[in-house]
């Protein structure tokens, strides 16, 4: 497990992928993975991140890391998050929120990247909902003969919705994190909020149903 992510790790921050779509899913989808892990299992990948190994692996590869490598994976997954599936989304929006928890003042530096990308997705995704609640309504009132056996779809849909990336709510995790990064940081997390750009924040009050208490500049 230990290797295997290791490689992810390397192949994420490995360049050479801006003029060539097939590793750009690649690494996308790389992301993806350790995002996942990052959101099931917060301690491990950190300490993964910050092992002399992983570090080693990456001078090896002749890869410059001038950061905390989970730092670096955040430039990763923002700039990929358009490159992945809707619940890869939501799964890169739920590790950004909790990066947001990290006592690491260099979080502050990539605040704006880190809400505009959670914003985006939660606004995106209720759309989403609204369109399937749409399709629901439509197809309910066709629904199949008692006994019939469940279509693919519908074992499809139960998948999903077991999975726990679907039963965490982003909104709540970027919320609660943002209020732990608030008392992390103080006055220059209130200063990092109120230097973003007034569409933007307007964007994040409406996506997380807030309103921000900031003197805004």
């Amino acid at each position: 497990m230990c290797c295997s992510t290791n490689k992810l790790i390397v192949g994420c921050l490995s360049g050479g992928d801006d003029h060539n779509p097939s590793k750009t899913s690649v690494k996308a989808s790389s992301a993806a993975i350790l995002a996942r892990l990052l959101v099931m299992n917060t301690n491990s990948l950190a300490q993964l991140a910050s092992d002399p190994s992983t570090s080693q692996l990456l001078q090896t590869a002749s890869i410059p890391v001038q950061e905390n490598i989970l730092l670096c994976l955040v430039d990763i997954w923002v700039d990929k998050v358009d490159n992945v599936s809707s619940i890869q989304k939501k799964t890169i929006g739920l590790a950004l929120s909790i990066i947001l928890t990290s006592r690491l003042p260099q979080v502050l530096d990539k605040l704006d990247q880190i809400l505009s990308v959670c914003t985006s997705v939660i606004l995106g995704r209720n759309d989403d909902l609204t369109e399937e609640e749409s399709s629901g309504d439509m197809s309910s009132s066709t629904s199949p003969d008692e006994g019939t056996i469940p279509s693919k779809e519908f074992r499809k849909r139960q998948i999903k919705f077991s999975d726990r990336i679907n039963q965490l709510s982003l909104e709540d995790s970027v919320r609660e994190n943002l209020q732990k990064c608030a008392s992390i940081h103080g006055e220059s997390f209130d200063a990092a909020m109120s230097s973003m750009h007034p569409s933007a924040f307007a964007q994040l009050e409406q996506a997380l149903k807030i309103t921000f208490n900031l003197s805004r500049r």
